[in-house]
């Protein structure tokens, strides 16, 4: 018979699909994930200090018996046992967190004893954990201690086949002993660590007097004691770290100054909390290697285990204090530290006072406290329960065992003692257990000291939970057996924070003389003079179609100002300058500063020191005028040019010049015409401002040079134009006017053959009088170079018309100079501060020439002051 077909019947799948929006999705999902990770990973409980991971490493060991009386476990074993067990993550975050607990230069008090090597100060890593070996150390067992006696909440573990502690019982304030740090979603954690005797004294003070002022806790709580030492400077954020929760604090290494015969050590005994030690030493011999500074030595880490000790040889003439100052500012010797206690309360993230985390731990060792005794009042009172039930046996023994010896067994034994002598469960339980040497005179008397003994305890623990005075005693005391047995001496000194020093970085450098070389298109460079005495040459090296701006000796120790002729002026200390060889054609400017391509350098000063009653006076080619204190030049931040003259419409800057407060200035055209003025026919103004104009009639030129007088000084100048045509004049010939006084022309041109002035230079006194020869370099229109002498410094007639009278082709067109010496601007210059009233106003109204309409008029009121 065949088989009967049966007929599947297939399940109807039911989908249940919910349709929500990708944005609200990924906002529950990130919510739900940001509130894991803040509660569960990276922010530390309050009432412990121990982020999960850490708390799961320590209950581990201890309950695996991991302490410290016990031999050392590989630490391969702890981190799987951890693993597996309670923190089901990578194990490389749980050897980090192990092996973290055991870092003296990281926590103040190891909580884990760590055998192998567990990383450095110098950032490196611990060993592999195969090689490793741990154990819980001695404080940590304060940690854990009375865990068994049900003083905090067990949680199941992420499988729920375990249960582990929510929170640790944390006999003393770990959170603040040791620190911590966390990154979290949309917040972080970083707690400075402490000093264990400071935090249990205030801790105790805050048991005592639980409305106590925070300036009361300040009194014992100076700061945070960083576990690598170094000096704290005393500041305001060390306050609102403990008020606010958050604030920044200055630490600093500790250090000694050692005086030898022939050089000076400087000796670093501590640094700053969280740097790493070889860093301090590769940047100052970095410094030492740049000879950013002069006089260091050597630098020598001879760091011997946890003793620090990083040596700086310097040279002996040098200032070690003012080395060191510098060392402060320039590397990590010097650092903050930004506190922002944040930690899980009652379930939530909080920021914590002073104030508020002592209560919240206190809070937690009053719950730990009340559940101990709880446990030990109800195991005592199940004790004496026992030992009266066995001394009431014992008293009537006989009776007993006759009542043991008729019954069938032992459930029967005791239900027929319960029946007939009124024993209880417990009672009948210890009595059938009891075995017969205990029967003994001896240990009667055992069982009723033993009574007594246990009714005062329970009398006391019951004292205990009905009056909180005798609760916090017991705190008390336990607070202070923990601060006796592990407390330490402060290690971070607080100190008076020095004023604030300004380094002047020009005590730190080898001052010497030097070869400055400056060109128009922005290359820069030192050279040795022995490197220049070598090249055989007074030419440096230069690119093709570029300019000398300047060629001269300059001191390392002071500065240079070059001007561009879009304005602009450039700050460059010299010792910042890359040496480089005379023949080589040097490093573009940008290194130092963003020079851009269009922009040409045409004036270098030296500046030896930026003194009072000093100008520095621009000309544009248009002929606007304007003077500036020399004190306006310094440039704290030098990244890019710095506007010292705005500049007019199609205008540029054609020559720079200093004056002495009291100058008298001489300005010559390129067609001819020279004015001559005293500098306080000028108001001074700040940089970024338009001049004013300063001679008249230059339509068909522009201004090639201005030149500094003394009162009653007199000086012969040298003029070439473009077609080779070489004169001598003596200032004296130039009429002294107001500013826009009438002109004097210095030459004439024939209309057939004109010529462009394109140089003038004042002549040196003893030049002119020992007939020394003057030799210009000549760039030529078709970028050749020709060289210009001359030793005759007779006075070229004024009506002498300009014609040809050097060497040249008749083609030949001159077009620039290379200019060879710097003037240099000294500290011993003589200077004179004229009197305001008799510095003359501007008179703007002459700013514009009449018919020029490329001319724009500036307001330049909002400078010039009351």
């Amino acid at each position: 018979m065949a088989k009967k077909k049966v007929e599947k019947v297939e399940e109807q799948i039911v989908e249940k699909i919910s349709f929500s929006s990708l944005d609200q999705v990924m906002c529950d999902d990130y919510a739900i994930y940001a509130k894991y990770v803040i509660q569960n990973r990276a922010i530390p409980d309050v009432r412990d200090g121990l982020k999960p991971v850490q708390r799961r490493i320590i209950y581990s060991m201890y309950e695996n018996g991991y302490l410290f009386n016990k031999p050392t476990k590989k630490c391969a074993r702890i981190v799987g046992d951890v693993m597996g067990k309670y923190h089901p993550h990578g194990d490389s975050s749980i050897y980090e967190a192990l092996a973290r607990m055991s870092q003296n230069w990281k926590i103040n008090m190891n909580l884990i004893d760590f055998q192998g090597n567990n990383g450095s100060i110098d950032g490196d890593g611990p060993a592999a954990y195969r090689y490793t070996e741990a154990r819980l150390a001695p404080l940590a067992e304060e940690l854990v201690r009375d865990l068994e006696k049900e003083t905090v909440d067990m949680d199941l573990n992420f499988d729920d086949t375990l249960f582990e502690p929510s929170v640790l019982p944390a006999h003393f304030p770990n959170l603040l002993l040791n620190g911590t740090e966390g990154i979290a979603v949309a917040m972080a954690t970083e707690i400075p660590p402490h000093n264990l005797r400071e935090l249990i004294d205030a801790t105790i003070y805050r048991i005592q007097h639980p409305n106590c002022e925070i300036d009361e806790l300040l009194e014992i709580v100076k700061g945070p004691d960083f576990p690598t030492g170094g000096n704290l400077l005393k500041s305001d954020g060390i306050r609102n770290i403990y008020t606010t929760g958050r604030g920044k604090v200055d630490i600093r290494a500790k250090y000694e100054i050692v005086e030898e015969k022939d050089k000076n050590l400087i000796i670093i005994h501590e640094i700053p909390y969280k740097v790493i030690k070889k860093d301090i030493s590769y940047i100052i011999d970095t410094i030492r290697q740049k000879k950013e500074i002069d006089g260091i030595i050597e630098v020598v880490d001879a760091t011997e285990m946890h003793k620090i000790k990083i040596i700086v040889t310097l040279k002996k003439d040098v200032d070690p204090n003012i080395v060191m100052n510098y060392l402060l500012q320039k590397t990590p010797l010097q650092t903050s530290y930004s506190a922002n206690m944040v930690a899980i309360v009652n379930g939530r993230p909080e920021t914590l006072t002073l104030t508020s985390y002592l209560d919240s731990y206190i809070e937690h060792q009053k719950d730990v406290t009340t559940r101990r005794t709880h446990f030990e009042l109800a195991k005592d009172t199940k004790r004496l329960n026992v030992v009266d039930g066995l001394i009431k046996a014992i008293s009537i023994l006989d009776e007993v065992i006759e009542v043991i010896r008729g019954s069938i067994n032992k459930s029967d034994a005791k239900n027929n003692l319960i029946a007939k002598f009124g024993f209880n469960e417990e009672q009948a339980e210890a009595i059938v257990s009891l075995q017969l040497y205990r029967l003994t005179n001896t240990d009667v008397t055992k069982l009723q000291d033993e009574a007594k003994s246990l009714r005062s305890e329970i009398e006391e623990l019951n004292y205990i939970l009905n009056d909180a005075k005798k609760l916090s005693r017991v705190i008390i005391n336990d607070l202070k057996f923990i601060s006796n047995k592990y407390g330490v001496d402060r290690k971070t000194e607080i100190i008076d924070a020095n004023k604030e020093f300004s380094i002047d970085k020009r005590d730190l450098i080898l001052k010497e003389d030097v070869m400055l070389a400056v060109t128009a298109d922005g290359y820069i460079k030192c050279s040795s003079f022995k490197s220049y005495k070598s090249s055989n040459s007074i030419m440096p090296g230069i690119k093709s179609e570029d300019l000398l701006v300047c060629a001269d000796t300059v001191n390392t120790g002071d500065f240079v100002l070059s001007f561009t002729n879009k304005g602009n002026f450039i700050f460059t200390p010299v010792h910042e300058i890359q040496d480089g060889k005379w023949k080589d054609e040097g490093k573009h400017i940008n290194y130092l500063t963003n020079l851009p391509g269009s922009e040409k350098i045409i004036k270098t000063f030296g500046v030896e020191e930026f003194i009072d009653n000093v100008y520095i006076v621009t000309v544009s080619k248009r002929g606007q005028i304007k003077r500036t204190l020399l004190k306006e030049f310094v440039a704290q931040r030098y990244s890019k040019p710095i506007c010292t003259m705005k500049m007019l419409k199609n205008d540029e800057l054609a020559d720079v010049t200093f004056t002495s407060g009291n100058s008298d200035l001489l300005i010559i055209s390129s067609n001819g015409l020279a004015t001559f003025f005293n500098e306080n026919e000028l108001t001074p103004l700040g940089n970024k401002t338009a001049g004013v104009k300063s001679l008249n009639n230059i339509k068909d030129g522009h201004i090639v040079s201005i030149h500094a007088f003394e009162q009653d000084e007199k000086a012969k100048l040298l003029l070439l134009t473009d077609k080779g045509n070489l004169r001598i004049f003596d200032s004296s010939n130039v009429n002294k006017t107001e500013r826009l006084g009438k002109a004097t022309v210095l030459f004439k041109t024939f209309k057939y053959d004109p010529h462009t002035l394109i140089y003038a230079k004042k002549l040196d006194k003893e030049v002119v009088s020992k007939n020394i020869e003057t030799i210009l370099y000549c760039i030529t229109k078709d970028n050749k170079m020709i060289e210009v002498k001359n030793d005759d410094y007779h006075l070229t007639p004024m009506d002498k018309y300009a014609k040809t009278n050097i060497d040249i082709s008749e083609t030949t067109i001159l077009e620039k100079i290379h200019n060879f010496s710097i003037e240099y601007i000294k500290k011993d210059m003589k200077t004179y501060a004229v009197a305001p009233e008799t510095i003359k106003k501007p008179d703007f109204t002459q700013n514009v020439d009449d018919g020029d309409d490329e001319f724009i008029q500036i307001s330049i009121f909002d400078e010039l002051g009351d």
